[in-house]
């Protein structure tokens, strides 16, 4: 009854911290302004108020990592203490089932309980690490969607800052997110835009971002540029469209030296019966 009651106990705290951690956290006036503020003009996502409070521990690469994937440290490192505590103690939950059960107790899956705490603790930096290409397959048809909507709005004679604008709030995306918050800082400074785009360009490692931002900025001067910009982003799209051509050439060309192991091993059982009488004789 005892053991019941403690497991009842901890499923009832597991279900109170998922129903806590799905609720919105409520945005703290102090961040909505740091936000706009110009300090530090490289991250608007970040450092987050956890980084900047508590001082976590990580890296620029990190950090520019979960700001294309429109997290913060404190998810981060959130997702990093449950899976560094489940490590810690399944070991003791095996324990506590053998009781149960019956079985007849063992001290040996105490000792991987450091072990599991390890491994769950830098798991999410693995994960981090394996999502990176995808992230950045995400952000390149991120950017030539915006440039193709970009196009479209200047199209209807919107002007070169008002079409960016109006092209960053149509998704939800991060990248997208990013550049809103550039152009509403720059505006609430009363300044142009290009500069943040070519900041954003240099974080995210963008460079088409900065090409972008100096076409737009020239034809805001007053030069005729818009069929200029029309043929970059073709241009743009075109050199996307053969890197991933090339990258599913080589994707392919990997896959055939596995496709060559199943006719080998059905080759070697066909001949293996020969060989073994020939060997006999």
């Amino acid at each position: 009854m005892g053991i019941a009651l403690v497991l009842g106990m901890f499923a009832g705290l597991g279900l109170f911290l998922v129903v806590l951690g799905l609720l919105p956290a409520p945005v703290r006036l102090g961040d909505a302004l740091a936000s706009l503020d110009r300090r530090p003009p490289r991250n608007v996502l970040g450092p987050p108020p956890t980084k900047r409070r508590v001082n976590l521990p990580l890296t620029a690469e990190q950090q520019r990592l979960l700001s294309m994937q429109g997290r913060d440290a404190g998810d981060f490192f959130t997702e990093k203490l449950i899976l560094g505590t489940t490590g810690l103690l399944l070991p003791a939950v095996w324990v506590l089932l053998q009781v149960v059960l019956g079985q007849p107790l063992s001290a040996l899956p105490l000792v991987w309980t450091p072990v599991g705490a390890v491994v769950g603790y830098f798991l999410p930096d693995l994960r981090l690490r394996r999502g990176a290409a995808q992230q950045r397959r995400a952000t390149n048809d991120a950017i030539h969607t915006f440039f193709d909507l970009v196009a479209l709005e200047r199209l209807a004679n919107a002007s070169a800052a008002q079409a960016t604008a109006a092209a960053a709030e149509i998704s939800d995306a991060p990248l997208f997110r990013r550049i809103s918050a550039g152009i509403e800082r720059a505006r609430m400074e009363q300044v142009p835009p290009w500069a943040e785009l070519r900041a954003i360009a240099e974080e995210w490692r963008v460079p088409e971002l900065a090409d972008f931002a100096d076409v737009m900025q020239l034809e805001e001067q007053g030069a005729a540029l818009a069929h200029v910009l029309q043929a970059r982003v073709k241009e743009l799209r075109d050199a996307h469209l053969t890197r991933v051509k090339i990258e599913a050439s080589e994707a392919s060309e990997q896959m055939t030296l596995w496709m060559t192991i199943p006719a080998m091993l059905l080759g070697l059982a066909f001949l293996t019966p020969a060989l073994l009488r020939l060997t006999s004789m």
